[in-house]
């Protein structure tokens, strides 16, 4: 289990943070971070599906 984790959602927290500047969760309550989390998350798969370096 823990390298299924270590795998697939430790990477991504680790970009977050690191490289994407989410160190805190500037909001009030859980609904609100729970959408903090989900534009993460968008802007994570967002980076990660288009190609690098295309200019249109």
């Amino acid at each position: 289990m823990k390298g299924k984790r270590q795998s697939t959602v430790e990477p991504v927290f680790g970009t977050l943070t690191q490289f994407m500047g989410l160190r805190k969760i500037n909001t009030l309550g859980l609904k609100q971070a729970n959408k903090v989390m989900h534009l993460s998350a968008i802007a994570y798969n967002l980076k990660t599906c288009l190609p690098a370096g295309r200019s249109t």
